[in-house]
């Protein structure tokens, strides 16, 4: 455990100094608020096998952020970058420049294996909220929010960015929000395993899901179970799937089930494009990965219950506020500008004497011991250690809008 005590960019007890370090190790926050970057914090080649659990922070969670004051080249604030066995949750990137700056993701993810993005919000981003690029393979996003890209290069998500293997990602239960395109964006390669279950796609200017097929062709995707509704920002006419045929060399394999689109009267959201129809399959590419898929319509109030970064900070709060309701109309619209920086309470962090990363008075909950570093037993045999237990506890809690003390 390496406990995250001050919010400083860099040195004893900050993030940078728990995620850039090499061994297995996990970040543990003490404290909480705003951490400003100098520079992107990258967990790179040599710096894998961590988790950055951000559900640990008292009060109003963590915050990154570009540090503004600082004269060095902007930069994407997270990056994980040839790195194996990565685990992020419960963090807020909100990058805070101006339009004209480019090439700025919220979160990249660059040749690397074994990620898993959970509970994650970003915005203001001047080019994707999120990019998995390169070969990146199993790669899980789920529960996370990506709203607010800045016009005019302002995207959700790019799943597949110039791979040269095949790749096995999951994007489920995500949030895209007032973002003009890329809802999501893939090309991957033949043989690979893709799905995109159980999204809310909100207010998306232009483009929906984007199917590429270029080298080598025969993308395989499976879209199940998403949402697909229409907002102010929205062209009079989109379609939820579209395959662009833009250098394809090969046809994509598309497999789609239990999409809904909603529009209000003068919108039209079409489920698939006409060139779409044509490369649709009856079986998805792959067995599924998600084990509880819900319908589109559980789904949607599902991301609306527990996506993103909790406690919800006041961007998130407003973000889902103009989603609405199911079958009714919502706000928002394209920016070109950031918002300001919401405010992140502070508060003590939970007690935990025995320094094992669990909070002490919980830890009979799991069959732990408060009085003994005991955080990798199984306590009670279920096959989870002491200290996952905890943790997937604490993140249904914050979720609940509780913390223990």
């Amino acid at each position: 455990m390496v406990p995250v005590t001050n919010l400083d960019d860099a040195g004893p007890g900050s993030l940078r100094a728990c995620a850039e370090m090499r061994g297995p190790r996990t970040c543990i926050f003490r404290v909480s608020g705003v951490i400003r970057l100098k520079k992107s914090l990258v967990i790179g080649k040599g710096s894998g096998q961590v988790s950055i659990l951000g559900q640990t922070a008292p009060g109003g969670g963590v915050l990154l952020t570009i540090d503004e004051r600082n004269d060095e080249k902007k930069h994407t604030p997270l990056v994980v970058k040839r790195a194996d066995d990565v685990i992020i949750r419960h963090l807020r990137v909100r990058p805070r420049l101006p339009n004209t700056i480019s090439n700025i993701d919220g979160v990249t993810v660059e040749d690397s294996k074994k990620v898993y993005i959970d509970h994650v919000s970003t915005s203001w981003s001047t080019d994707e909220n999120f990019n998995s690029h390169s070969n990146t393979s199993d790669l899980t996003v789920a529960n996370s929010i990506f709203g607010e890209g800045l016009n005019k290069h302002s995207k959700c998500a790019l799943i597949g960015s110039d791979p040269r293997v095949p790749q096995n990602i999951t994007f489920m239960r995500n949030a895209c929000i007032s973002n003009r395109d890329r809802n999501p964006d893939n090309n991957h390669y033949a043989n690979s395993c893709v799905e995109i279950v159980n999204n809310l796609f909100f207010n998306a200017l232009s483009e929906w899901g984007e199917i590429f097929s270029q080298y080598p062709g025969g993308t395989p995707i499976a879209f199940v179970g998403n949402y697909f509704k229409a907002g102010a920002s929205t062209n009079d006419l989109t379609y939820a799937m579209a395959w662009d045929q833009a250098a394809s060399v090969d046809k994509p394999h598309i497999y789609q089930t239990g999409n809904v689109t909603w529009s209000p009267s003068n919108k039209s959201v079409v489920l698939l494009s006409p060139e779409t129809e044509d490369v649709l399959v009856d079986k998805p590419p792959c067995a599924l990965a998600v084990s509880e898929v819900l319908t589109a319509e559980q789904a949607y109030e599902e991301i609306i219950r527990s996506a993103g970064a909790f406690p919800r900070d006041a961007v998130d709060q407003r973000l889902i506020n103009e989603v609405g309701q199911m079958g009714a109309e919502g706000g928002g619209e394209m920016v070109k500008e950031p918002g300001p920086l919401p405010d992140i309470a502070s508060a003590e962090p939970y007690i935990d004497a025995d320094g094992d990363g669990l909070a002490d008075s919980v830890e009979p909950r799991f069959g732990a011991n408060p009085a003994k570093s005991d955080a990798w037993e199984d306590s009670d045999e279920n096959g989870w250690s002491n200290f996952d237990d905890f943790m997937q506890w604490l993140s249904e809690e914050r979720t609940a809008g509780r913390y223990p003390q």
